[in-house]
């Protein structure tokens, strides 16, 4: 086993990837852990402060990622400690390792990369007595968005396209993430990070199935009755008649941002590439004037990236 491990801590699901593959789960987290659960569901502890991870995070108090301070927090350590407890890395496997991590592009510079480093060099990560003490950890950050592009150079390519300029769009949860590297360099004044990202398509499609329907639902059903048309409950099928109309409003949104990021880069990208869990509720609904190719598992792709990633700089 390679101790490498990519970890895409995404506003809606987080994703990881190892020389075993890859593994996800809900970016839900709260810091509201009952202490009559604490024999039935296992808090995390983060720098002393304990939370509900993933699918165990089911309560109302469930803190919003969608926000500026969520990333660095204690909050957002506690999906990478239940990353490295989902792959089954013990704490010598960690040390001995490498993490690789992404934060978004408009976000990141060398001193914000190396801020997060240290803040996760610093951490003390720790579930049901086993301690995660990750001071002196080989960790690296590179840009969301970043990973698919490095997911795509490991895919078996002819070796050409590390000479060509090559455009990154990584439609996200929240934020919708654009890089852009030219002849394998990463040109940091060409990277944009929208919070655009599918979760206002399916806070659109929440309103208006209430509106409709009388009935609440939350973004994973929203994305059932994108994905799928229709949706059961108590029995009884619904469908949104207004579908079609809401896609359509955010696509365009969406589109014209994609082309106006590709016509604006330095220099004509010669391969256009697209990932991320929104690929999958855009695809085939969104008319782009420059074709984009979809990268094999958009949904793990930045997290296979990272894994990429940290394999060359381990090597």
């Amino acid at each position: 086993m390679d101790n490498v491990i990519g970890i895409d801590i995404g506003y809606g699901q987080t994703k990881t990837f190892t020389s075993a593959g890859a593994k996800g789960f809900p970016t839900t987290v709260t810091s509201m852990v009952p202490e009559e659960t604490f024999g039935k569901i296992r808090p995390i502890e983060i720098n002393g402060e304990k939370f509900l991870v993933g699918d165990d995070a089911i309560s109302k108090w469930v803190i919003d990622t969608r926000t500026t301070g969520f990333l660095g927090s204690n909050a957002w350590l506690a999906p990478l400690g239940l990353s490295l407890i989902l792959n089954g890395l013990d704490p010598v496997d960690v040390k001995e390792g490498h993490i690789v991590l992404g934060i978004p592009p408009g976000e990141y510079t060398k001193d914000e990369a190396r801020k997060i480093i240290n803040l996760v060099r610093s951490s003390t990560i720790s579930q049901n007595g086993q301690i995660y003490d990750l001071r002196g950890a080989d960790v690296s950050v590179i840009p969301q968005g970043a990973g698919i592009y490095f997911a795509y150079l490991s895919g078996g390519l002819d070796g050409t396209a590390r000479d060509k300029n090559i455009a990154v769009v990584d439609i996200g949860h929240y934020t919708i993430d654009m890089v852009f590297f030219a002849k394998g360099k990463y040109i940091e004044d060409a990277t944009n990070s929208i919070p655009m990202g599918v979760s206002l398509l399916l806070d659109d499609i929440c309103a208006v199935f209430k509106r409709q329907h009388k009935w609440s639902i939350n973004h994973q059903t929203a994305g059932k009755l994108l994905a799928n048309g229709e949706i059961t409950i108590l029995q009884d099928v619904y469908r949104l008649e207004q579908m079609p109309t809401i896609l359509q409003a955010y696509t365009d949104k969406v589109a014209s941002l994609i082309d106006r990021f590709f016509e604006g880069l330095p220099e004509k990208p010669d391969i256009g590439i697209a990932g991320g869990g929104g690929v999958l509720a855009l695809k085939g609904n969104i008319k782009l004037r420059h074709k984009f190719y979809i990268i094999p598992d958009p949904v793990a792709a930045n997290a296979r990236g990272y894994y990429h990633y940290g394999l060359q700089r381990k090597a």
